[in-house]
């Protein structure tokens, strides 16, 4: 676990994500949490840059998409919840002052992944011209879960001074971004808008629901935090000089992303309950249910990213399962990293590199509980099994096995 204690300062942003509530000057129908925000984000920023890359030709820097993703959030968890007129007016009119601000909090920790993430970071704030086309996809895609809380909120606000202002504003701010075939389709609430309204249920749905926990996370908050730790042990290990191709990122990441979307149809099910039920049965109505209720509301090019992502066609054991798809959805598997250089065409997924997320992320959903004084038997084994399982990630033993290289360098130094 000491390999990865580059990793803590990003598991506190994105805990403090999860304990900060949006609408919090607002009556509520359910609880809003800023993680949950940038995962749904996430997923709509995917959906507008896929259907503007496919269908206008457009040219996505994918890596850079996530990115902006990453450290717009890390933005947020330092800034808090501030109104969204006051935010942009401060972030516009002091723009200096707040990069100084998150390159103080931030710097260090971003180097430690890679200097190249750290200086990409200091340059998405300064530079407007870096990735605007990306940067532009994000911002369209922020306001599109906004509009979505705000429909829950908006029939128990009626009477609250200023929501039909706070109305306009947010319709105003898509309609600026109604150039984007994404925006237009969303706004028609046919199947786009159906597809990201469906998504929004793993909001609704919290993780360990059986156990008290600080905070309180749900699949939409995990799929982002397992997302974010991907990339970044992702672009750790293209540091350490291991071959990380573009394509890998863009597919691992994104197949991070979605892997709990099954959960929409099934819900979550705890691990001991998989093994009573069957593991094929259960991955058998995931399939189902996502082929009847969810992939039919997406173009057919986006159906088809989505089912690679999770591993539906060609069918693999499981979403953790490392494999590299090609473009003519042939699947073959790969024993080292040298191998994660294909053509542009293909998926390379670091399957592996997903699972030891997903466990991280359960892992620090854990600890954070422990910390705040809550504890049972239950944690403390949950604690116990999750540490085992992530000391025995083969992805850990290229992190070691990376240290070493170092260390013998290090001392063979002159």
């Amino acid at each position: 676990m000491e390999l990865l204690s580059f990793l803590k300062p990003f598991a506190d942003a994105l805990f403090k994500l999860a304990t900060i509530r949006r609408w919090n000057d607002h009556p509520r129908p359910f609880d809003i949490t800023e993680l949950d925000k940038q995962g749904h984000k996430a997923i709509v920023a995917f959906l507008f840059a896929k259907i503007e890359e496919v269908e206008r030709g457009k040219r996505v820097d994918w890596r850079g998409l996530i990115e902006g993703l990453v450290f717009e959030a890390l933005e947020r968890a330092l800034l808090t919840d501030l109104k969204p007129r006051v935010f942009h007016k401060v972030v516009k009119s002091r723009r200096q002052k707040v990069n100084e601000y998150l390159l103080d909090h931030y710097g260090e920790a971003l180097k430690r992944v890679s200097p190249a993430l750290r200086e990409n970071f200091e340059r998405y704030f300064s530079d407007e011209g870096f990735r605007s086309f990306e940067k532009h996809l994000v911002g369209a895609a922020h306001f599109v879960p906004t509009y979505w809380e705000f429909q829950f909120i908006y029939p128990v606000a009626r009477e609250l001074w200023g929501i039909e202002r706070t109305r306009e504003e947010i319709e105003n701010t898509l309609e600026d971004f109604h150039h984007l075939i994404g925006i237009q389709r969303f706004l028609l609430k046919r199947k786009l808008y159906g597809f990201v309204n469906l998504c929004g249920k793993l909001r609704f749905q919290k993780r360990w629901i059986a156990l008290e926990r600080i905070p309180q996370t749900s699949v939409m908050g995990h799929l982002f935090t397992v997302f974010t730790v991907v990339y970044l042990l992702l672009s750790k290990l293209e540091a350490s000089g291991f071959p990380v191709s573009e394509r890998t990122f863009y597919a691992t990441a994104f197949a991070a992303l979605f892997h709990d979307l099954p959960e929409i149809v099934t819900r979550d099910i705890i691990s001991p309950l998989k093994e009573v039920l069957g593991k094929e049965e259960i991955r058998r109505l995931e399939v189902e249910g996502l082929e009847e209720e969810l992939l039919p509301l997406l173009p057919p090019y986006l159906a088809r990213e989505l089912r690679v992502f999770l591993g539906l066609r060609p069918p693999v054991e499981s979403e953790f399962t490392d494999r590299i798809v090609t473009a003519d959805l042939t699947l073959k598997g790969f024993s080292s990293l040298e191998e994660l250089l294909p053509s542009k065409e293909a998926y390379p997924i670091f399957g592996s590199l997903v699972k030891l997320a997903d466990h991280l992320s359960a892992h620090w959903e854990v600890l954070y509980t422990l910390s705040y004084g809550l504890k049972n038997d239950e944690l403390l084994r949950a604690k116990e099994k999750l540490e085992k399982q992530v000391a025995e990630s083969p992805v850990l033993k290229l992190f070691e096995e990376k240290g070493r290289e170092k260390e013998n360098l290090r001392r063979s130094s002159p």
